[in-house]
């Protein structure tokens, strides 16, 4: 098989396999596997996966992260995070005008020491 015929192969075999991937958008990275012998469809099909963990990795950290955040400031900020034992001092009308914050405050990692 010429040099020729194995890309055109390739190729065809990468379309049906990416259809909605152009060629030009392969990155170079994947063209350097390509040259060293690794099929068209293998590298991109290797590329596309770490790409999918990174972005899932990304999303997970962002995840964590919202969760431990107090949470945006909307309007004018009052305090982003209160301690248990703030709360605890508050009287029903201080709890009542902070109520959103000290729900997300809730969710911090230091709301409770």
């Amino acid at each position: 098989m010429t040099n020729r015929q194995r890309a055109e192969l390739e190729i065809t075999e990468f379309t049906e396999l990416f259809p909605e991937t152009e060629l030009d958008s392969i990155p170079v990275s994947v063209w350097e596997d390509v040259k060293s012998g690794v099929k068209l469809a293998d590298a991109y099909g290797k590329y596309s996966d770490a790409k999918k963990e990174a972005s899932e990795r990304a999303d997970r950290v962002n995840i964590r992260n919202a969760e431990q955040s107090s949470g945006r400031i909307s309007g004018e900020p009052k305090r982003a995070v209160y301690t248990g034992k703030e709360v605890y001092a508050m009287n029903e009308k201080e709890v009542a005008a902070n109520y959103d914050d000290i729900l997300a405050s809730m969710k911090s990692a230091g709301f409770y020491s």
